[in-house]
This record gives C-alpha cells, structure tokens and sequence, in this order.
C-alpha cells in the first residue's frame, strides 16, 4: 500500500513540475515535489557556474531555506561537488562520517542522512544537483528512495532544460523580430528618399509621357515605404491596418495628382480591416493604380469631379474596394482601359474578382478580395 502511494505522489509531482512554466516556479514546485515524495525534511536544488566551477545554492526548502539561499559553495568541496565531478549519485545515512562532506550550510541546521543526484544536460554532463536531505523521523533513505529520486531528477531536468530552450527562443525569435523591424525602417526611409528623388526630377521636367512614368512610380515606392512603415511600428507582427494605410496611399496620390485647374473633390470610407502584409501592399497597390487612372482620366475637359472610395469587411470573409467618379465615363473608356492591366495583375495575384461599370455618368469598380 505505501508503495503505491509513494507511486501516486510520483506521478502527481511529475505532472506538476510539467504544468509549470515560469523558471523560478518549476523550481519551486520541483523542490517541494522532492519533499513530498521522499518525505525529507529539506530539499536543495544546486547549480554550477561553470565559470568559477562553484555551486550556487538556488532553490532550498527546509527550516534554513531563507539563511542559504545563495550561499556559493567552493568547486570540489562537498557532495555536490563529489557528484558532480563523478556524474554519479550519492546515499548516506550518516554524513558526517563521509569523506565527501564538507560542511553545514548553517550553524542551525545538522545534515544526518542526505540522497544527492545529478542533474544532466541532454549530453549526459552534470550541470546542478538535487539533495534531499534528513529522511522525516529520523528514518534511513534506501535504494527505493534513490531510484524514485533519480526519476524525479530526470523529470526536473527536461524540465529546466526545456524552460531555458524556451527563453532561448524567445530571445532568438525577439532579435529577429528587431532586426526586421529596423530592416523595415531603413527600406521605409531609403524608398521615401528615392519617391522624394523621383518626384522632384518629375517637377523639372514638361509634361508629357515621361512626368507620368516618374509620378506613377514614385506613388507605387511611397505605397511600399508606408507599408514598411507600419510594419515597423506593429511590433514584429505581419499584419497592417487596411484603414490606416489606404489613407496614406489616397493622400499621397490626391498630392501628386490633384492640379489647381481641376478641383477633384476624394471621400474615402474605409474599415479598420487588419490583414497581412503580403495582401495589404496588394491592395494598397490595386487602390493606388484606380485612383491614378480617375485622376488622370475620368475628368478630362472637366473644371472639377468626385471620386468616391469605400473599403468593407464583409463578414470577415473577403473586402470588397470600390471606387467611383462622376466623370465622363464611357467617353474616356478607350483610354482608361489601357491603363488598367496592372490592376487586372493584381486582382488576379489576390484571386479577386473585379467588376467594372461605365456610363455617361461616370465609371465605378469594384474589387472582391477573398481574405
């Protein structure tokens, strides 16, 4: 009956010391687990440094607990040391008459019958040890208690090591995350400064063919450096505001291409939509490209126009983008149409459905993007 109890205690402690996740509370709930099981009156749990070769009393339990914690013990004094220069255990009933002790760690504390285990890294090296120390009323430990203690060791050690894994991922996984985000701030910068460049060669330059090239590709640059942008403010994560983003590409294309002879009025409404970064520059590109082409097109021999864009999430199962204008419409379809093939490459590149309708009163699209 006690065999099996002590079995249940086992198991129950394992669990326990699985379920945590924090370091310090896997330390203590390892400790108190060896308490529990072998019913010793104190428990020690010891870590080496390997620069000095020192044991650093980390995590004891037992009336002493708060006057050791930290106490550094010398390199190959003790039995920890004797255990982990020989990577083997270690069972006394009697330490003081032990070649391997050394000392007690505290005038108020005697050390009578101690089980000490290595604690093993997944090469087999000894890294810390275990102690269990005064077996409850005075009783001996047996090799029983040893072989529990050494199962519960094994348990405490994946345990450690998986825990400092862990912190050594998310360490990795933050550096990372710095590294991409300054990666996205230097890209932002050096687009905004070639945009910048572009547009200002635009500005000497007549009107013609040529402007159109240097203006459309600084706008489509500016659409990407704000996406970087956003990605470097979002805290490693891959998604983007829609909402915020549209807004910039809409005010960056309404500066460019807005002239004092035409007085275009934009009303935009858009969702706060986020979604990733390899679908946001998508549409932001798709948005970019059918605002240039009203501007450019929709409002010829107009003195002034609307154009009215409206982004919806529909039920967190696609966005649908619409733009319109009150232009000429169907009269300036011929060229409008050849200015659109990017917009089709997009749309397809997304797996959207575009619809376009054109009149006498102006031509609207509309972009269903699946999410």
């Amino acid at each position: 009956m006690q065999k099996i109890e002590h079995t249940k205690l086992l198991v129950h402690s394992i669990q326990s010391i699985g379920r945590a996740v924090e370091l310090k509370e896997l330390l203590v709930k390892s400790m108190n687990a060896i308490q529990t099981v072998l019913g010793a009156e104190a428990s020690t749990l010891m870590l080496l440094d390997k620069g000095t070769g020192e044991l650093n009393v980390s995590i004891p339990t037992g009336p002493v607990k708060d006057e050791i914690t930290g106490f550094k013990i010398p390199k190959d004094k003790g039995v920890g040391g004797w255990v982990i220069q020989n990577n083997k255990e270690f069972l006394s009933n009697d330490v003081s008459k032990e070649e391997a002790f050394w000392q007690d760690l505290s005038s108020d504390f005697e050390t009578k019958s101690l089980l000490c285990v290595p604690l093993r890294d997944r090469n087999g090296e000894a890294y810390g040890v275990l102690q269990a120390v005064n077996k409850e009323h005075d009783l001996p430990f047996y090799e029983e208690d040893l072989e529990v203690f050494k199962i519960l060791a094994e348990h405490i050690s994946l345990a450690i090591q998986r825990n400092r894994e862990y912190d050594e991922m998310e360490a990795k996984l933050e550096k990372k995350s710095l590294i991409l985000s300054e990666t996205h701030h230097r890209l932002k910068n050096n687009l905004f400064a070639i945009s910048a460049l572009i547009e200002l060669e635009s500005n000497r330059m007549k009107e013609g063919g040529s402007v159109e090239v240097l203006r459309n590709a600084s706008s489509r640059l500016k659409s990407i450096a704000h996406l970087h942008s956003l990605l470097y403010q979002n805290d490693g994560t891959d998604d983007v505001g829609l909402q915020v983003f549209l807004n910039h590409i809409i005010e960056d294309v309404s500066r460019i291409y807005n002239k004092k002879e035409i007085d275009i009025q934009v009303d935009s409404e858009i969702d706060d939509i986020e979604i990733s970064a390899e679908l946001s520059i998508l549409c932001g590109l798709t948005l970019n490209e059918l605002l240039i082409n009203a501007y450019k097109h929709a409002f010829l021999n107009r003195d002034s126009g609307n154009i009215n864009i409206r982004v919806r999430n529909i039920a967190n199962e696609k966005i649908q983008l619409t733009l319109s204008d009150d232009g000429v419409g169907i009269v300036g379809l011929e060229n409008q149409s050849n200015h659109l093939f990017v917009v089709h490459a997009f749309v397809k590149q997304m797996s959207a459905d575009i619809k376009e309708v054109t009149s006498d009163k102006g031509t609207s699209f509309t972009i269903q993007i699946p999410l």
